[in-house]
């Protein structure tokens, strides 16, 4: 291919649909036929990682070692573009690709609504064996009363005082068969049917669609969206639209936001921090034309996997300084004079290039010209000021940070970029370290990272970047949404804290009135002026209101938010140690530090928010992650800079070990992955970072704000729904259970039912199914707009109200309750009349037990929706309809149970109709006046 270069298209493997480059090894470069050279190439064993690789070629003629990474890789699945074709030898083959390993399944996740089914089962079926050895202990008592005259009993077969034990176990083995719709095993399919359907309709909603609908990846955790407590969320491209502007640039203490305002003279120190931003980044060039390129107007079209480079990379060509040719060893960089008449093109030969990592927080690349080297970086303050060398003007440095905090309070992203030179023999020396560290194949990140930190030092000042990332459309909103409704937001991004905080002021996570310096990324705040601070307090307000909160939700959103800024301090001790004690201070430090913000959050008044720097974090999560997450937890917001993935993982499966609240992740990026994996609930955000996030999470929103509707709508419903048919099928199976079991206590408890086989089946798989599964689906405790509108009703199903420990036991009560009443009013209503058998008796009860649970439907909803109404009416008339042809066609269909004009019968009678009216009312009345009264006095809906 073309200058030793090739394009891929990697969409079909991580979603990204920009162009990557790969770059053939550097030993191959000046090997005219490499086909024919003999080789040895050593690398990792086969792994799913599909963003690494480490490998080392050693040629049979030359006893050198030469690396190979992942920049010399091509994996299955991606396609050539704008290249006729490359040679290479297959390294991993079939089930070894690093494609196929990494499409593992993940782990399934299930809702806590599970753990509470599993519970009440277990309940369900102490209360079965109770029954159970109840009924064959009493039904042993009673053939025992009959003495020796048992033999003339014809239902006794066996002598009842000989082998007690297996009477009594055949007894109870034969109630278990007759009882075991006590346990109810089909709940669980219902459940699944249901939250299917239900995850129908969340994604056929069509406030969840922007450019597209949201993508339903699973159906467990429906009721896990209800139970929201705390979210994890990324900041960059979840919060923001992730799509960079450029707005200025700070160099030798100037600031610039265009090329007019250079000054004409030529100044070393632009030159150096213009060729920093066209040259030190991972870009590269697409040329539709190159016939012109050596035209002085000539702008190639730069593709990359980093926006950041991008947009950095452009404003240097806008700036006059362009790249406009990139292969594995050189670049050519086109300087364009203030005139636009004369241009200047000059090669750089790359002699390493030391990519960007989550530890060391920048990235370089080292090249020669004119006979010299130069080192140019770029990274995070954070990174690069403490590695500047003593040279530097510090009254440069300090006002090149100063405009880092005006660029932070204005919400950019801000890199600082310097350089240096390198003498020859220094540069030996460190390639030779360097060529060492990148043959290892063990702790081969660790080793690059030594040998960069080596050389990346006594660094020159050139200037600071400012790029904008704008709040998406909707986030302030949502957000504060989300914190009237009782949900803590931890805000976890790998930007410095004054640019998170100004991200955090501004997206409505907390309500400051101050304004933030820095000094080294440590915050110190101080006030605003009484008519600024004064004119931002009536801007929050005026926001706020125009948003249709209820009085409630406006006023918890017009508290100021008490700031606590998380800094190591050691009480009482030298902290200047030796290595040896290090650990152990850091460790004490860590705790006091813990123990006194506890001591601060318990003392305020105000919501909190708790703001953390990644170093800090590292301390925390090595000595003290579990008592931080405790005391964390108690702040309504949380703010974490500079965090790495790794970090974000750890603090997400630490936060589900120590939080009773479910925990929802949200992330749009491969760095977000682990988190997204990790907690209850994953949501990514379809961005520009690929589909990674998409393809691990449980959901896929286009935006962030759609997690309101998503949470506060179909997570609420969703619990209640699925709460109340689980209740539901625990009281109906019990009420059909005891109204058999009572029949017993007439029948010598001999094991046998009064009602026909196919009702025994098609009662609680047909006859009443439908009304409570279309109320799973369709009732709604409140409406979609007084969801949104008074965000503080979601601590309804986020405290689990609807579904507590007690919610099974009143509903057993309650079927206890009306199987009395419908067996014993039917007993005794028909008590002298001779005439009536045993099917017709069993079809009173079906007939009671029907329409009692029909109706007991319609009381539990929340509201009576025509799809209740209409399934209930359906659920009769295919009663009525079945039973009527059944009697009437069914002459000699089963030899023991003929059912030939039962109904008919028992329909013809008055005492039929009355005692069913009143069983309906004596059954229903408790539960319906408790809703009443409930309703009117303590429903916290109301």
């Amino acid at each position: 291919s073309y200058e030793s270069t090739c394009y891929l298209d990697t969409a079909a493997i991580d979603g990204e649909t920009n162009l990557k480059q790969k770059i053939i090894p550097s030993c191959f470069l000046n090997i005219s036929k490499p086909e024919e050279t003999k080789f040895e190439l050593q690398c990792d064993q086969p792994n799913e990682d599909i963003y690494h690789f480490h490998g080392r070629i050693t040629f049979s003629s030359d006893t050198n070692i030469y690396p190979c990474d992942n920049n010399n890789i091509l994996l299955r699945g991606c396609v050539l573009r704008i290249t006729d074709s490359v040679d290479g030898i297959i390294v991993y083959a079939g089930n070894q690709t690093k494609v196929i390993r990494s499409s593992k399944k993940t782990s399934s996740k299930h809702s806590r609504i599970e753990k509470y089914i599993n519970r009440d089962v277990l309940c369900s079926s102490v209360f079965l064996i109770f029954l159970c050895l109840l009924g064959a202990g009493l039904s042993l008592r009673l053939e025992r009363s009959f003495g020796n005259k048992w033999i003339y009993i014809p239902f006794i077969l066996d002598n009842p005082f000989q082998n007690a034990a297996g009477h009594f176990f055949t007894s109870a083995l034969r109630f278990v068969i007759l009882f075991q719709v006590m346990v109810p095993i089909a709940l669980y399919v219902s459940l699944d049917i249901v939250r299917v359907l239900q995850m129908y309709r969340i994604g056929r909603d069509k406030n969840l669609k922007y450019d597209h609908s949201i993508s339903c990846h699973t159906f467990t955790i429906n009721e896990d969206l209800g139970q929201i407590g705390y979210i994890f969320s990324d900041k960059t491209g979840t919060l923001t639209q992730n799509e960079l502007i450029f707005r200025a640039v700070s160099i030798g203490g100037v600031k610039y936001s265009n090329r007019s305002e250079l000054p004409n003279e030529h100044d070393p120190l632009i030159h150096q921090f213009l060729t920093a931003l066209a040259i030190c980044n991972t870009s590269f060039m697409v040329h539709e034309q190159r016939e012109l390129m050596y035209r002085l107007d000539y702008q190639p079209k730069y593709e990359g996997d980093n926006a950041d480079d991008l947009v950095l990379c452009q404003a240097a060509s806008d700036f006059g300084v362009r790249m406009i040719s990139r292969s594995a060893k050189t670049i050519v960089v086109r300087y364009i004079d203030s005139t636009d008449t004369q241009k200047e093109d000059i090669e750089y030969e790359i002699l390493c290039l030391l990519p960007f990592d989550s530890s060391r927080r920048r990235m370089s690349i080292i090249v020669r010209t004119n006979n010299k080297i130069y080192l140019y970086i770029k990274g995070a303050e954070t990174s690069i000021l403490p590695n500047l060398s003593d040279s530097n003007d510090q009254d440069l440095k300090t006002i090149t940070e100063q405009h880092g905090m005006d660029f932070a309070e204005q919400g950019y992203r801000s890199l600082l970029v310097a350089y240096r030179e390198i003498s020859f023999e220094d540069f030996e020396n460190w390639f030779e370290q360097y060529q060492n560290a990148a043959n290892a194949l063990d702790n081969h990140e660790e080793a690059i990272a030594d040998a960069a930190n080596r050389i990346e030092t006594n660094l020159i000042l050139a200037g600071l970047t400012a790029v904008e990332d704008k709040l998406q459309d909707g986030v302030p909103k949502a957000i504060a949404t989300l914190r009237c409704a009782g949900i803590k937001i931890w805000l976890l991004t790998g930007d410095k804290q004054a640019t998170a905080l100004s991200t955090a002021q501004a997206a409505s996570l907390v309500n400051m009135a101050q304004t933030v310096h820095s000094d080294n990324d440590s915050l110190s705040s101080t006030s605003l002026s009484s008519s600024s601070s004064s004119s931002s307090s009536q801007n929050n307000e005026s926001v706020i209101t125009a948003w249709d909160f209820s009085e409630t939700a406006q006023a918890h959103l017009k508290r100021r938010t008490h700031m606590i800024y998380y800094k190591s301090q050691l009480n009482e001790m030298n902290q200047q140690s030796d290595t040896q004690h290090q650990a152990t201070i850091d460790e004490i430090r860590t705790s006091e530090t813990i123990a006194r913000i506890s001591q601060d959050i318990t003392a305020q008044q105000l919501p909190v928010c708790l703001v953390v720097t990644g170093d800090d974090l590292s301390l925390i999560l090595r000595y003290r992650p579990k008592e931080f997450i405790r005391v964390a937890g108690q702040c309504q917001s949380v703010i974490l800079c500079r965090v790495s993935a790794t970090q974000k993982r750890e603090l997400v499966t630490i936060a589900k070990s120590v939080f009773e609240h479910r925990i929802l992740a949200i992330g749009d990026g491969a760095n977000d992955v682990g988190m997204i994996r990790r907690s209850h609930c994953g949501v990514a955000v379809r961005g520009r970072e690929g589909s990674q996030a998409v393809a691990a999470g449980d959901f896929a929103v286009d935006r962030f704000e759609c997690l309101l509707n998503l949470l506060l709508v179909h997570g609420a419903w969703c619990f209640t729904r699925t709460s109340e048919l689980i209740l539901y099928t625990f009281m109906h199976n019990c009420q059909f259970v005891l109204v058999i079991f009572y029949y017993q206590l007439f029948n010598a408890y001999s094991g046998t039912a009064c009602l026909h086989s196919l009702y025994l089946v098609l009662y609680t798989s047909l006859f009443t199914v439908l009304p409570q599964c279309a109320a799973a689906l369709f009732d709604e405790h409140i409406s979609a707009e007084r969801a949104l509108r008074e965000p503080e009703l979601y601590q309804y199903t986020l405290n689990g109200k609807s579904y507590r420990k007690h919610s099974y036991w009143i509903n057993i009560f309650d079927a206890i309750w009306q199987s009395t009443i419908i067996f014993f009013i039917n007993y005794y209503s028909y008590q002298h009349q001779s005439n009536i058998d045993v099917l017709s008796f069993g079809f009173l009860l079906t007939f009671s037990m029907m329409t009692t649970s029909l109706l007991h439907v319609l009381i539990q909803t929340s509201r009576i929706d025509w799809s209740v109404v209409g399934s209930t009416i359906l659920s009769f008339l295919v009663f009525i309809i079945f039973t009527l042809i059944y009697d009437d066609v069914c002459v000699a269909c089963s030899p023991y149970e003929n059912p030939y004009k039962v109904s008919y019968r028992t329909f013809r009678q008055g005492r039929f109709w009355f005692a069913n009216l009143f069983i309906l009312i004596t059954a229903l009345l408790p539960r319906f006046t408790v809703k009443c009264v409930y309703n009117t006095i303590r429903n916290p809906l109301n």
